[in-house]
């Protein structure tokens, strides 16, 4: 019983520092993955904010068309007006 404590043997050394690296490649990894996500992230946001600004660039150069549909006289957005009766809701040109 006395010989299987503290074996410092090679294989024993071996298996040690081999657990140590494997150690250390899973920190490694798991920070490397932080760094992937962080830069996917920043990717993804960076397109949504692109698509975003380039919509409402289209946005302002479409508003002057809409103006001058109501000038011609083509009322486009027509306006309903609800009010509230006893029966219920009653919706009025």
């Amino acid at each position: 019983m006395t010989e299987t404590l503290g074996q410092n043997d090679f294989s024993s050394r071996l298996h040690l520092a081999l657990k140590s690296f494997g150690g250390f490649l899973a920190k490694a990894g798991f920070g490397l993955f932080l760094l992937v996500a962080a830069f996917a992230a920043l990717v993804a946001t960076t397109f949504i904010g692109l698509m975003l600004a380039i919509a409402a660039v289209f946005l302002t150069f479409a508003r002057p068309r809409r103006k001058q549909a109501k000038q011609a006289g083509t009322d486009a957005s027509a306006t309903l007006e609800a009010r509230r009766t006893a029966d219920g809701w009653i919706i009025e040109i």
